[in-house]
């Protein structure tokens, strides 16, 4: 699974923690400004939807996201349903609870994403990128799911079934996109197959959001091909 894809790099963006918001534009500003730059930038992205804000959000919400998805731009994925974490026990929706518990909290946000997206998600990353034991049986007994972003790279999933690992980082730390960083991170590892890019685009002012610009444009010039995660999975099983 890790084997060359060829020379040129290739690059998913991995945008996490997508809600609707009630006051403004339903994405929130920060994404807006994140689709737009995608779009202007013409690379493709991916956009992690916390299932909750599908029972709650507005029907321009789901248009929205219709649109996003139909223009072939954004891959939308599973990333849970509360996206919440126990302060005292560090337990999460994806990492303490058992097998049924996750299960269900997985089949949750995709029938939500079917009943009022009308599309079906094929793709996870868990809040906090947590996992056990139980979230690799809970994606296995979910076969709609194909491609695990920042899953376990010695998970036993169904055949079919991808772990998109992480190697390098845009945000250090979370929410702050630092261009320099990451491009002495990349330098120093030309070998890496791929490259799974975590970002919080809701999180940004307009000083990250041009961090994030400048890391796209470096990208550009090394003259990467953006994939969303269901393209990149079937490059990767295309090379077994």
């Amino acid at each position: 699974m890790m084997k060359n894809l060829g020379a040129d790099p290739i690059v998913v963006i991995k945008a996490d923690d997508l809600v609707c918001h009630s006051n403004g534009t339903v994405f929130g500003s920060q994404w807006d400004r994140f689709f737009e730059l995608a779009a202007d930038e013409g690379i493709k992205v991916s956009a992690g939807i916390i299932g909750k804000s599908l029972q709650q959000g507005t029907p321009e919400y789901f248009d929205q996201i219709r649109a996003l998805e139909e223009s072939g731009q954004v891959e939308f994925w599973n990333h849970g349903y509360t996206h919440g974490r126990d302060s005292e026990t560090g337990e999460s929706e994806f990492k303490g609870p058992d097998f049924e518990t996750q299960l269900e909290t997985l089949v949750r946000t995709q029938d939500l994403a079917s009943e009022k997206l009308g599309f079906t998600l094929h793709s996870f990353g868990s809040p906090f990128n947590a996992n056990d034991a139980n979230t690799v049986e809970a994606i296995r007994a979910t076969p709609e799911i194909m491609s695990w972003l920042y899953g376990s790279k010695d998970a036993e999933l169904l055949p079919g079934q991808v772990a998109l690992i992480r190697f390098i980082d845009i945000e250090q730390p979370v929410h702050h996109p630092n261009y320099e960083a990451f491009k002495s991170d990349y330098l120093e590892k030309p070998d890496i197959p791929y490259y799974v890019l975590q970002v919080h685009p809701g999180g940004w002012d307009s000083e990250r959001l041009d961090q994030f610009r400048q890391v796209v444009n470096f990208l550009q010039e090394q003259n990467a091909e953006f994939l969303t995660p269901s393209e990149l999975k079937e490059r990767l099983l295309s090379k077994e």
